[in-house]
């Protein structure tokens, strides 16, 4: 099993514990909160109630009702919101605290914050009622509530007197019960009036005292005199709003045997355009809940969930600490420079295979580093040997034991000559090889390329007996630095040439197919071995040992110019056959406009085939 199975396993059982305990534990304290809740609501809906509509009376309107929904969330640890006849909520005891707005019943109740006729007129209308043998009380409310009792009106306006809050005639007109209520629903208007503007002023809250006539209190009335006398003489200015109040109180005619409670609703009517618009409201159970609901058995349970958790985590952490300090041991010694460090690989699972890939960078190092001294050996070698015959030479004409000679100077010249280009050459591959070798890619034609490389190599193939020829049907397009590529070309058929005996023939051809440009250098040389192939881009190393550096090269021109190649985003390979030959390969990128003509040609032939065919 592997180790990110293993994790994957243990996670998963610690996460389904950790699941089945949050669930059991949120259904047990989710239904016993919803019970909590409902015995609740059972018993402080009433009085919720009754201060939401208290607010709504003595305000005549709803901002600042939060603060009243708070208060009674916390008295009652119940869930309230408060939300108007249009959708819009007014306030959440859950949003007031903080927290996300939690679910709630479904069936709201109704608060409509108009305040009730005095009781003391209810009773003189219900005295002035006569019962009527065979009326119906309910069916007598509903016509009374929707049209006149009697065909003539209860009589003209009364005249209300300039000091609403003063005590009420005892004659006249407001003996009788509708004046009366005229009379408190213009009291109630004016109350709301005086308490805003004096709100406005700074000289008090902008609520009523009382929820029942007169609704001022002294104090208030003594507070803001001047609120008060604006307030009455703007409601008694207000002709049609007392008209239309006066026109629903005088519907019900005095007598009647419902006529306490068709004023009842007529008041309510009558008031409903100065009050605060009706609201519903709706409860549930408080969001939250702290850890005294937590059971013994739930105790248990998150007991239980971690110690597993505990163990789980210590296990993980002894399964992966364990080759991490091998790792970071190993990976100190390494910077150190023990580049034979290994780590322990065994097993299967993801530690294991970074194991392993330690292992296998550590290697690369190693031989990296032993590559590295190689060279450094090759170069000291490649530069000996010269070196040493020139200063035997410049000490021999020192001592006089050898005599100056034009010839031996033109020697000496060209093994100076030749160490320069070997570390013209050595520049070349370090460039190379760190990424630092400019290229200018342009788009030429690699077989005109070609033949100006065999043009300027014929001299030295004729001198060496050696056919050289050009296969260059069509014209081959690719992006390529042109000094870079020639520069490949002059290696590759100078290889071929210094190769190949006297009579043979080198041949360098230019073709293309859908994906790439493809030159081919191909001698008729002593060829290599498969041995001899796979290292023959290998710096230093020559496929002829007994051939001089005169003749043989440097030993680093195949791998500078596959390092140019490749960096042009093209290969370079080689095939060769013991006393048959060589070729080399080298495949370019093509361009996007000679691929298409490519691929379009190669269609052309085969549908030239097909109706030969037919």
């Amino acid at each position: 099993m592997s180790f990110r199975l293993r994790i994957f396993l243990l996670v998963l059982v610690v996460a389904g514990t950790a699941i089945s305990a949050t669930a059991w534990l949120t259904l047990s304290l989710t239904s016993r909160e919803v019970i909590r809740a409902e015995q609740a609501r059972e018993q402080h809906q009433a009085e919720v109630i009754a201060e939401i509509r208290r607010f709504g009376v003595r305000n005549g309107r709803w901002p600042g009702v939060d603060r009243v929904v708070a208060d009674q969330a916390v008295a009652t640890r119940l869930h309230i919101r408060v939300v108007a006849d249009d959708g819009e909520v007014l306030a959440d005891s859950d949003t007031i605290e903080g927290r996300t707005a939690g679910p709630v019943q479904l069936l709201p109740q109704a608060v409509d914050p108009i305040p009730h006729l005095d009781q003391r007129i209810r009773e003189l209308a219900a005295r002035r009622a006569k019962w009527v043998p065979g009326a119906d009380p309910s069916a007598e409310l509903a016509r009374a509530n929707g049209k006149p009792l009697s065909e003539k009106a209860a009589g003209p306006r009364p005249a209300l007197p300039r000091d609403l809050f003063g005590v009420i005639p005892a004659a006249g007109a407001f003996t009788e019960p509708a004046a009366q209520a005229f009379h408190q629903v213009v009291r109630y208007r004016t109350a709301l009036a005086t308490v805003r503007c004096a709100a406005d002023s700074g000289l008090g809250e902008p609520a009523l005292a009382l929820d029942t006539s007169p609704y001022l209190s002294e104090q208030q009335r003594a507070a803001a005199p001047g609120c008060l006398r604006a307030a009455t003489s703007k409601v008694l200015a207000d002709e049609p709003w007392l008209e239309m109040a006066w026109t629903e109180l005088s519907q019900c005619r005095a007598g009647h045997p419902v006529y306490a409670d068709c004023l009842g609703a007529r008041f309510v009517s009558a008031a409903s355009s100065t009050t605060a618009v009706p609201v519903e409201v709706y409860f549930g159970a408080r969001q939250g809940t702290g850890l005294d609901g937590l059971q013994q058995p739930a105790l248990i349970g998150a007991a239980a969930l971690l110690v597993v958790a505990a163990l789980g985590t210590a296990w993980i952490a002894r399964r992966v600490s364990r080759p991490v300090r091998l790792l970071t041991g190993a990976s100190l010694q390494l910077a150190t420079g023990r580049l034979d460090v290994r780590v322990p690989a065994g097993g299967q699972d993801e530690l294991a295979r970074l194991s392993a890939s330690f292992n296998a960078m550590a290697e690369a190092l190693q031989r990296s580093e032993e590559r590295q001294r190689r060279l450094i050996a090759d170069v000291a070698h490649e530069m000996r040997t010269p070196l040493s015959n020139l200063r035997g030479y410049l000490e021999g004409l020192a001592d006089g034991v050898i005599e100056p000679s034009p010839e031996l100077f033109a020697s000496l010249h060209e093994e100076t000559l030749l160490q320069r280009r070997i570390l013209d050459d050595l520049q070349v591959l370090a460039l190379a090889e760190a990424g630092d070798l400019a290229y200018s890619p342009v788009p030429l034609d690699l077989a005109e390329l070609a033949e100006t490389a065999a043009t300027a190599h014929r001299a030295v193939a004729a001198a060496a007996g050696v056919d050289l020829v050009v296969d260059a049907p069509e014209r081959v397009r690719i992006e390529a630095d042109p000094d870079r590529t020639r520069q490949v070309l002059g290696n590759l058929l100078s290889n071929a040439i210094r190769y190949t005996d006297a009579g043979g023939r080198v041949e360098l051809r230019v073709t293309r197919d859908a994906h790439a440009a493809i030159l081919t250098v191909r001698d008729t040389g002593v060829g290599m071995t498969a041995e001899e192939v796979a290292r023959a881009f290998d710096r230093f190393w020559r496929a002829d040992p007994a051939r001089q550096r005169a003749t043989g090269g440097s030993g680093l021109g195949l791998t500078i110019a596959r390092r140019i190649v490749a960096d042009q985003g093209g290969t370079l390979e080689a095939a060769s056959t013991p006393g048959l030959g060589t070729t080399f390969t080298v495949r370019f990128p093509a361009t996007p406009a000679d691929a298409a003509a490519t691929l379009s040609g190669v269609f052309s032939r085969r549908a030239r085939r097909e109706m030969n065919g037919r």
